[in-house]
């Protein structure tokens, strides 16, 4: 029984070895972009761009589906229903 906390200790040691090299080896997502050449930073925008492009589009066709009543009722200046 003497061996478990021990093992566990070692076990531990060996985790906390791998994170603090992994902290200290992996550049931030700032340090990559500054190594970046302009090529690849301009294809990095256009990707970045496109993403919020998407998101937005996501964002809105969420709302829409979440509310029951359908587009086409709804006026577009003030959302008050057509009658």
């Amino acid at each position: 029984m003497g061996n478990y906390p021990k093992a566990f200790a070692v076990g531990f040691g060996i985790v906390g070895l791998g994170y603090a090299l992994m902290l200290t080896t992996v550049p931030t997502e700032e340090q990559l972009y500054e190594k970046l050449s302009p090529e690849l930073k301009k294809q990095y925008e256009l990707v970045k761009s496109d993403q919020a492009r998407r998101q937005a589009i996501s964002d809105v066709l969420r709302q829409a589906a979440a509310d029951p009543e359908p587009m086409w009722i709804k006026k577009k200046d003030d959302g008050t229903k057509k009658q």
